[in-house]
Protein backbone atom coordinates (compact mmCIF):
# COMPACT_ATOMS: atom_id res chain seq x y z
CA UNK A 1 0.00 0.00 0.00
CA UNK A 2 2.76 2.16 0.34
CA UNK A 3 3.82 1.97 -2.63
CA UNK A 4 0.95 2.54 -4.34
CA UNK A 5 0.38 5.72 -2.32
CA UNK A 6 3.83 6.98 -2.42
CA UNK A 7 3.22 6.57 -6.57
CA UNK A 8 0.34 8.45 -6.39
CA UNK A 9 1.69 11.27 -4.64
CA UNK A 10 4.38 11.68 -7.03
CA UNK A 11 2.26 11.40 -9.66
CA UNK A 12 -0.28 14.25 -8.64
CA UNK A 13 2.66 16.79 -7.75
CA UNK A 14 4.24 15.68 -10.78
CA UNK A 15 0.72 16.75 -12.72
CA UNK A 16 0.81 19.89 -10.55
CA UNK A 17 4.03 21.06 -11.27
CA UNK A 18 3.87 20.73 -15.32
CA UNK A 19 0.85 22.30 -15.28
CA UNK A 20 1.22 25.11 -13.10
CA UNK A 21 4.72 25.82 -15.52
CA UNK A 22 3.23 25.43 -18.58
CA UNK A 23 0.33 28.11 -16.98
CA UNK A 24 3.12 30.09 -15.82
CA UNK A 25 4.78 29.83 -19.20
CA UNK A 26 2.14 30.61 -21.53
CA UNK A 27 -0.29 32.93 -19.29
CA UNK A 28 1.99 34.63 -17.04
CA UNK A 29 3.05 34.30 -13.52
CA UNK A 30 -0.09 36.82 -12.15
CA UNK A 31 -2.35 35.00 -14.00
CA UNK A 32 -1.50 31.39 -12.84
CA UNK A 33 -1.16 33.31 -9.20
CA UNK A 34 -4.84 34.34 -9.59
CA UNK A 35 -6.07 30.61 -10.58
CA UNK A 36 -4.08 29.28 -7.77
CA UNK A 37 -5.98 31.99 -5.38
CA UNK A 38 -9.45 30.79 -7.06
CA UNK A 39 -8.58 27.09 -6.33
CA UNK A 40 -7.47 28.01 -2.94
CA UNK A 41 -10.60 30.44 -2.07
CA UNK A 42 -12.78 26.83 -2.44
CA UNK A 43 -11.22 25.33 0.31
CA UNK A 44 -10.14 28.13 2.48
CA UNK A 45 -12.68 31.07 1.73
CA UNK A 46 -12.90 34.20 -0.04
CA UNK A 47 -8.98 35.44 -0.64
CA UNK A 48 -7.26 38.87 -0.64
CA UNK A 49 -6.82 39.51 -5.00
CA UNK A 50 -2.85 38.02 -4.96
CA UNK A 51 -0.96 41.32 -6.02
CA UNK A 52 3.04 41.61 -6.75
CA UNK A 53 3.17 39.38 -10.10
CA UNK A 54 2.72 42.03 -12.46
CA UNK A 55 5.89 43.32 -12.35
CA UNK A 56 8.00 42.91 -15.43
CA UNK A 57 11.14 41.68 -13.81
CA UNK A 58 8.82 38.91 -11.89
CA UNK A 59 7.33 38.00 -14.92
CA UNK A 60 10.37 37.67 -16.81
CA UNK A 61 12.18 35.52 -13.70
CA UNK A 62 9.22 33.35 -13.38
CA UNK A 63 8.89 32.65 -16.67
CA UNK A 64 12.21 31.48 -17.10
CA UNK A 65 12.20 29.34 -13.54
CA UNK A 66 9.00 27.84 -14.94
CA UNK A 67 11.05 25.49 -17.25
CA UNK A 68 12.47 23.93 -14.29
CA UNK A 69 9.52 23.19 -12.59
CA UNK A 70 8.54 21.81 -15.80
CA UNK A 71 11.00 19.41 -15.64
CA UNK A 72 10.66 18.73 -12.21
CA UNK A 73 7.49 17.54 -12.72
CA UNK A 74 7.91 15.14 -15.36
CA UNK A 75 10.62 13.75 -13.19
CA UNK A 76 8.04 12.98 -10.23
CA UNK A 77 5.65 11.67 -13.13
CA UNK A 78 8.32 9.64 -14.34
CA UNK A 79 9.47 8.40 -11.15
CA UNK A 80 5.82 7.92 -9.96
CA UNK A 81 5.26 5.90 -13.00
CA UNK A 82 8.25 3.14 -12.21
CA UNK A 83 8.17 3.36 -8.88
CA UNK A 84 10.47 0.03 -8.92
CA UNK A 85 12.85 1.33 -11.55
CA UNK A 86 13.50 4.78 -10.20
CA UNK A 87 12.71 4.39 -6.08
CA UNK A 88 15.94 5.16 -5.45
CA UNK A 89 15.46 8.98 -6.78
CA UNK A 90 12.49 9.71 -4.15
CA UNK A 91 14.54 11.22 -1.16
CA UNK A 92 16.36 13.57 -3.78
CA UNK A 93 13.00 14.20 -5.00
CA UNK A 94 12.17 15.13 -1.82
CA UNK A 95 14.83 16.73 -0.51
CA UNK A 96 14.44 19.59 -3.52
CA UNK A 97 10.40 20.41 -2.90
CA UNK A 98 11.49 20.80 1.24
CA UNK A 99 14.21 23.16 0.00
CA UNK A 100 11.71 25.20 -1.79
CA UNK A 101 9.26 25.41 1.42
CA UNK A 102 12.52 26.10 3.47
CA UNK A 103 13.32 29.54 0.76
CA UNK A 104 9.71 30.07 1.63
CA UNK A 105 10.45 30.73 5.39
CA UNK A 106 13.92 32.57 4.27
CA UNK A 107 11.50 34.55 2.46
CA UNK A 108 9.20 34.86 5.10
CA UNK A 109 11.84 36.09 8.04
CA UNK A 110 13.41 38.29 5.68
CA UNK A 111 11.07 40.31 3.81
CA UNK A 112 7.82 39.29 5.74
CA UNK A 113 4.70 37.06 5.68
CA UNK A 114 3.34 36.69 1.89
CA UNK A 115 -0.35 36.40 1.32
CA UNK A 116 -1.98 33.39 2.89
CA UNK A 117 -2.13 31.62 -0.63
CA UNK A 118 1.77 31.11 -0.16
CA UNK A 119 1.60 30.40 3.44
CA UNK A 120 -0.45 27.67 2.30
CA UNK A 121 1.99 26.37 -0.51
CA UNK A 122 4.91 26.77 2.50
CA UNK A 123 3.03 24.23 4.55
CA UNK A 124 2.28 21.75 1.71
CA UNK A 125 6.06 22.09 0.89
CA UNK A 126 7.35 21.46 4.31
CA UNK A 127 4.94 18.35 5.05
CA UNK A 128 4.49 16.49 1.74
CA UNK A 129 8.15 15.53 1.66
CA UNK A 130 8.32 14.27 5.17
CA UNK A 131 5.42 11.85 4.11
CA UNK A 132 6.90 11.28 0.95
CA UNK A 133 10.25 10.23 3.10
CA UNK A 134 8.24 8.11 5.43
CA UNK A 135 6.50 6.19 2.48
CA UNK A 136 9.72 5.71 0.74
CA UNK A 137 11.66 4.33 3.64
CA UNK A 138 8.44 1.69 4.32
CA UNK A 139 8.36 0.70 0.32
CA UNK A 140 12.27 0.25 1.06
CA UNK A 141 11.95 -1.51 4.05
CA UNK A 142 9.11 -4.22 2.37
CA UNK A 143 11.26 -4.71 -0.76
CA UNK A 144 14.71 -5.32 1.73
CA UNK A 145 12.17 -7.98 3.58
CA UNK A 146 11.28 -9.40 0.33
CA UNK A 147 14.90 -10.08 -0.84
CA UNK A 148 15.24 -11.16 2.15
CA UNK A 149 12.22 -13.88 2.38
CA UNK A 150 13.48 -15.07 -1.16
Amino acid sequence: MPQKTLSTILIILGLAAVLIAVSIFAFGPDATAQAAAALNALVLGPQPVVEGFQHVNVDNELRFYSVYWFAYGCVLIATGGNLSKYLSRVPYLAAIFFASGVGRIVSYYSVGAPQELFTSLMGLELALPVLMAVLWRQVVRQRTSTLATD
